[in-house]
């Protein structure tokens, strides 16, 4: 069995294309949430996500701001003036579908949320300090989450022996036989780790392994649209770099 895990796509459309052609068939999508948000094809992400017909999808801090679940006021002028612009381009049944995803899921034994276990909308998971924590508020053997848009991963043990999360490689693979995981696929539309190839991860339950992978896209395409939408322009050229 294999399970796409996805995440933080954020409106780029060429990247979640990508991230689909080569993650080749699978059995079950999982997306952990802010699939609208700082990119310029919200409304057709969303679509694309609908025809997917994701297992999990999940609502992102940017997904609530978009339709006025969460206070702009949280937001960098940068971030909220995306999200203002977002907003205007989804249309009444698009902002219901937004409105009405979950913050969490517990599927196949493992939890899924968009920022962390305790606080799944808008806490950030990279310390040992605050994976501790977390470890201490949910049962299930792993925890998918993003947020962070970073790819890595941690296990109680190094939780508590204060050991900070992993950064992931692509085509690394992790088995998960012992010992409890909190995981991050990374971001598929807004890396931030430097490398600006968009990010995910695949899952087979059946033999307890996670790999992570990362595929090139045609950013030049979406900084194009971001322009023409006149979205602002660090975030247009923050996608060359992954920062």
């Amino acid at each position: 069995m294999s399970i796409l895990i996805i995440s933080d796509i954020h409106a780029n459309l060429a990247a979640l294309e990508a991230v689909i052609d080569a993650a080749g068939p699978v059995d079950a999508i999982w997306n952990l949430g802010d699939t609208i948000g700082y990119g310029p094809y919200p409304g057709q992400c969303l679509e694309a996500m609908s025809a997917l017909q994701p297992d999990v999808m999940l609502l992102g801090n940017h997904d609530a701001a978009a339709v006025g679940l969460l206070r702009l006021d949280e937001f960098n002028p940068i971030a909220r003036a995306a999200t203002m612009w977002t907003t205007s381009q989804l249309n009444d049944e698009q902002r219901n579908q937004v409105a009405s995803l979950p913050l969490r899921a517990t599927i196949d034994g493992c939890l899924c949320v968009h920022g962390s276990p305790r606080q799944p909308i808008w806490e950030y998971l990279y310390s040992a300090a605050v994976s501790r924590a977390n470890f201490e508020v949910f049962d299930e053997a792993v925890c998918f989450l993003g947020h962070t848009h970073v790819q890595l991963w941690i296990t109680e043990d190094m939780a508590e022996a204060g050991t900070d999360p992993r950064l992931a490689s692509g085509g690394e693979s992790i088995h998960l036989a012992q010992g409890r995981f909190i995981i991050n696929p990374g971001s598929v539309g807004q890396p931030r780790d430097g490398n600006p190839d968009a990010a995910f991860a695949l899952f087979d339950p059946d033999l307890g392994v996670v790999t992570f992978r990362r595929v090139a896209y045609d950013i030049a395409r979406t900084q194009t649209a971001m322009h023409e939408a006149g979205l602002p322009l660090p975030l247009i050229t923050r996608l060359s770099a992954g920062v």
